[in-house]
């Protein structure tokens, strides 16, 4: 696989490899406890804001361990986008909230048990002022369309393989929401990673689902979204 492949196939999985890192391979606990090596308990993921507190934590999500993302580290592995009008995409393969969040708050999921890597999904708060929200959310839905063709991700300076860009069909969910699938074709694998993006009032919770290895497409599991709606309060019916 030539460098290029690589840097792209690091763009798509950066925000994954929490899941790899944080989780571990903590034996068979169901709700990501406290019990076994790399585990984290609901102590170790202190609530000092607002948002923080509707943030998940272990045992919100049956079945899943849940750990403390790194925004820091998102936002310094930056990637650009060969298309201006595709940036918005870009900074989400970076782990990266859209633009104008006045407060971040990411975790990352894996299905409780799984030997690592694997399969993982990654949720991020972000808190907008004023109607900083509803433009996040129209930027991302203005991006999908306009890069149905894909785009290339450039790191560094160096530019990687295409990305693949597919709308898929809204959940219906919170105020306002929108899905698509980003991946792409380097080393033979097709896997493609699932977005999920629901606006709830000011705050915009984006869930990204994928398997770290590409073996396989991955999905953001309809529980770890109705969980997350719980914790902030939301309906979890869908918009008519």
């Amino acid at each position: 696989m030539h460098i290029p492949q690589k840097i792209a196939g690091f763009a798509l999985l950066a925000p994954l490899l929490l899941v790899t890192a944080c989780s571990g391979s903590s034996g068979g606990d169901t709700a990501g406890a406290s019990k076994g090596p790399g585990a984290t308990t609901p102590a170790a993921l202190p609530a000092r804001t607002a948002l923080e507190r509707t943030a998940l934590v272990p045992g919100d999500v049956p079945g899943f361990t849940v750990t403390a993302g790194d925004a820091a580290g998102a936002a310094a592995d930056a990637t650009a986008a060969d298309k201006r009008a595709c940036q918005p995409l870009a900074d989400l393969l970076s782990g990266r909230p859209p633009a104008g969040a006045k407060e971040t708050v990411p975790r990352a999921l894996a299905p409780a048990g799984q030997k690592m890597p694997g399969a993982g999904v990654t949720v991020t708060l972000s808190a907008y002022g004023g109607g900083g929200a509803q433009k996040a959310v129209a930027a991302l839905r203005t991006a999908v369309h306009a890069c149905a063709t894909g785009f290339k991700p450039v790191i560094g300076g160096v530019t990687g393989v295409p990305v693949a860009v597919a709308p898929r069909p809204a959940l219906k969910l919170g105020d306002d929401d929108l899905r698509f699938a980003l991946g792409f074709a380097a080393g033979g694998s097709g896997a493609r990673q699932d977005f999920v993006v629901i606006r709830t009032g000011s705050t915009v919770s984006i869930f990204r689902g994928a398997d770290v290895t590409l073996a396989k497409s991955y999905d953001v599991p309809p529980a770890v979204v109705t969980a997350q709606l719980k914790k902030l309060g939301a309906p979890v019916t869908k918009r008519r």
